[in-house]
């Protein structure tokens, strides 16, 4: 699997999908700060959504080769400025999580949030049911 950063907001369910991605049964633990397992790099949500934190964002994409930003199905509003992808160096894909607790309308509301962020491949999927999880880890291989 190549080296990935998780990027979303709090919430958008960064942890499940590294698990999931694990294969291990999900288990909540709130991210208080950056930590890689394996090959994967997660972030807590708060360095998304407070400016000052942002710079650390952009630090940890310096020792991945993809960044992977997260969208949930579930919240309505942007959490990615515009053009957000250009802030790193590594290519750029997007997730919509948590489909299974969405409807279509939802799922395509967070795609349009991704791809204005600057992503132009996206993956819907669900952590918990594994809905999509086969093609984003082709994907991630």
């Amino acid at each position: 699997m190549k080296r990935i950063l998780l990027v979303g907001s709090v919430g958008a369910g960064k942890t499940t999908l590294l698990q999931r991605l694990h294969e291990r049964e999900p288990s909540y633990a709130k991210t208080e700060t950056i930590y890689t397992d394996g090959t994967i790099v997660d972030t807590p949500g708060e360095y998304l959504e407070m400016p000052f934190y942002k710079h650390a964002l952009r630090m940890a994409s310096f020792e991945v080769d993809l960044v992977v930003l997260l969208a949930s199905a579930q919240v309505s509003e942007a959490k990615f400025p515009p053009g957000f992808t250009s802030f790193f160096m590594p290519p750029s894909v997007g997730v919509v999580t948590k489909i299974d607790l969405a409807d279509q309308v939802a799922i395509d509301i967070a795609t349009s949030h991704l791809q204005m962020a600057g992503v132009t491949q996206i993956f819907p999927v669900s952590a918990m049911t594994g809905a999509g999880i086969d093609r984003l880890a082709a994907r991630l291989a």
